[in-house]
């Protein structure tokens, strides 16, 4: 049963003694999630977050995200331009669960439904993957999270394929478009960064046509840069992924040529991992779901639709981009902080 919004506010009282709450509201989803969530109102106008967990593999997924949040420190946050939550205080309930209260980060989530491919949030979008992209792989390696070299990224995805195959439920024409995307060496030429590994119109927070802060932080690693593409990829916005995808391109060509493609044959795969995800669950709404959008995008395969996952798919550039342009905390790092804005 999930807890009422004023016991999270006494739990949140207890882990941040400092702090005086005058209002609390759930934003827990039903009363069987995995976590209970409020928003809480502080007399000083400040707004925070509780979560608890609910479940074990809860607890620990949520311990991964605090090991994620610890290895981004001021020094490194200081790289990124938008901001990313902070936790202030921890307490367990009675059945031993840590309640964790945070900082709330402001914004709302980004629909790219309606966004202009060559808009001031398009933009903002690219320099935050790109800034991520940036930093020190041996953040991740310290805070000893998941590291993983090009072949070991492309092994992974050829056994979720083979998974994917013995439901018997992915139509043959994706299978086999898959399977020659992974078989094309030439798409995984690319050097692994750091990735979010989570971005989506709900992680990605926006304000004033700018992404305003970065949330859910539990899949930070060193992988392919594509997969912080593909739900962009994953929209059918050709314009706007291009777009996004040539400027991140100014900043880092080592991403491969491939990049696109892949980015594009990640956000298909997602279909097929929420079919898994329904099986798992044995949730035959979600399998109806993931079965439909499957049956869909193997039709718009089989008429031609879509376009081959290959790298001779050459990213055009229909929108000028000014080649002495500077993204805002990228090129010229002797700027000052009043000069990234």
């Amino acid at each position: 049963m999930a807890k009422s919004p004023l016991i999270l506010a006494a739990l949140a009282k207890a882990a941040v003694p400092h702090l005086n709450f005058h209002e609390v509201k759930s934003l827990s989803t039903s009363t069987s999630g995995a976590f209970d969530t409020a928003l809480l109102t502080a007399t000083s106008g400040e707004h925070y977050l509780i979560r608890i967990a609910n479940n074990q593999t809860a607890g620990i997924e949520q311990e991964v995200e605090l090991q994620a949040l610890r290895a981004l420190s001021p020094v490194v946050r200081e790289k990124l331009p938008f901001k990313i939550t902070n936790l202030l205080g921890q307490i367990k309930d009675e059945n031993g669960n840590n309640a964790l209260v945070f900082e709330f980060v402001y914004g709302n989530p980004t629909d790219l439904s309606q966004l202009g491919a060559d808009s001031p949030l398009a933009q903002s979008i690219a320099w935050a993957i790109s800034a991520i992209h940036s930093l020190d792989s041996a953040i991740v390696d310290d805070a000893h999270l998941a590291s993983f070299e090009t072949d070991q990224i492309l092994q992974t995805r050829v056994a979720e394929l083979d998974r994917f195959a013995a439901t018997g439920k992915v139509p043959a024409v994706l299978l086999s478009r898959w399977e020659q995307a992974l078989e094309d060496l030439s798409l995984f030429k690319f050097r692994p960064v750091v990735t979010h590994g989570a971005l989506n119109g709900e992680t990605v927070l926006s304000l004033d046509n700018s992404v305003s802060g970065v949330l859910s932080w539990g899949s930070l690693k060193v992988s392919d840069p594509a997969e912080d593409f593909s739900w962009i990829a994953g929209t059918g916005n050709h314009a706007l992924t291009e777009y996004i995808i040539n400027l991140y391109l100014k900043f880092h060509s080592q991403a491969g040529d491939g990049l696109r493609v892949r980015a594009t044959l990640y956000s298909e795969l997602e279909i097929a991992r929420w079919l898994m995800h329904g099986l798992a669950k044995k949730d035959e709404e979600i399998i109806a779901d993931a079965v439909s959008m499957l049956l869909v995008l193997a039709e718009d395969v089989s008429s031609g639709a879509v376009g081959r996952l290959t790298v001779s798919q050459k990213l055009a550039d229909p929108f000028l981009i000014d080649e002495n342009f500077v993204a805002p905390g990228f090129g010229d790092t002797k700027k000052s902080d009043s000069d990234l804005f």
